[in-house]
C-alpha cells in the first residue's frame, strides 16, 4: 500500500490516547495499525449515586460528608469483594479469559494459558500485555501493509495517536476513522486471535473435507509419511 487510500470506518474516535513517542530510531519497530479496545470501569456506579442511595437509606440520621465519603468507600470495597477472585486472576495472569453471560446471569469463563510472561496483576507495570486491539495494517521499514484479514491481538504496549503527513493520512489509517497505531518491537511477543462465526456443517463437516484439510496437519502429515520397515 504505497499511496493513500480510503479505508472504512471503525468506531468513534477515542480522546485518552497518548501522543506518538520517538526516542531514538529502531530498525526493529513494527506499526500497527488498528482500532483499540475500548476501556469502561468494572464499577458502573458513581460515587455521586452512591451517596444519594446512602442518604435516601439513612433518613432521620445525621452524617457528615466525611461519614458520606467513608460509607462510599466501603461500599465500592464490598462491592470489589463480591467480583470472582478466580477470574481476576484469569484475566490479570492468564492475560486471557473467554467469558460469557448465561440465562442464569452467571459468568462462566474460560481461563487461557499462553506462553508470555505472567506476573503480579496488582502492580499495572509489570503486566505484559497491556492493551487490545483490531489489527487491520501495519507499517516496517518505511513502507506500509495491508493486512488480508483483520486479525484482533494482544499487545505489550499501549495504543497511540496517529499523526498525519502532508497527504492529510498516514497510510490511509486516520484518527478520525477511529484508527491509533502500536510501536513494538518485531521480536516482541504478542498473541493473536483467529475469530470465525459461522454455522459448525462449515467450520467442522466442509473444513475436513478431503482437499480442503490443511495438508501440514498432524494426522495429515502422518499418513503421507513413508513407512518404515522393521527388522
Amino acid at each position: 500500500m504505497s499511496e493513500c487510500c480510503s479505508h472504512p470506518g471503525v468506531g468513534k474516535k477515542l480522546d485518552d490516547l497518548s501522543e506518538p513517542i520517538y526516542e531514538t530510531y529502531n530498525p526493529s519497530e513494527v506499526r500497527l495499525y488498528g482500532r483499540p479496545a475500548l476501556r469502561e470501569e468494572i464499577f458502573k456506579i458513581t460515587d455521586e449515586q452512591i451517596g444519594k442511595k446512602i442518604k435516601e437509606s439513612v433518613k432521620g440520621i445525621s452524617l457528615s460528608d466525611e461519614d458520606i465519603k467513608g460509607l462510599i468507600r466501603i461500599v465500592r470495597e464490598a462491592s470489589f469483594d463480591t467480583i470472582d477472585t478466580d477470574v481476576l486472576a484469569g484475566i490479570f495472569n492468564q492475560q486471557i479469559v473467554l467469558t460469557i453471560l448465561d440465562d442464569a446471569l452467571k459468568i462462566r469463563y474460560l481461563p487461557v494459558s499462553i506462553n508470555i510472561p505472567s506476573k503480579n496483576f496488582e502492580k499495572d507495570s509489570d503486566r505484559y500485555i497491556k492493551s487490545i486491539g483490531v489489527i487491520y495494517g501495519y507499517a516496517y521499514e518505511g513502507h506500509c501493509y495491508k493486512l488480508p484479514k483483520p486479525q484482533i491481538m494482544y499487545l505489550p504496549s499501549e495504543p497511540r495517536k496517529i499523526l498525519g503527513g502532508d497527504c492529510g493520512c498516514d497510510c490511509g489509517y486516520v484518527p478520525e476513522l477511529g484508527y491509533a497505531v502500536w510501536q513494538i518491537d518485531k521480536l516482541e511477543r504478542v498473541v493473536a486471535l483467529d475469530v470465525r462465526s459461522d454455522d459448525v456443517k462449515t467450520l467442522v463437516l466442509d473444513e475436513n473435507m478431503p482437499g480442503n484439510r490443511s495438508p501440514m496437519a498432524y494426522a495429515q502429515t502422518m499418513a503421507l509419511a513413508p513407512q518404515r520397515h522393521r527388522d
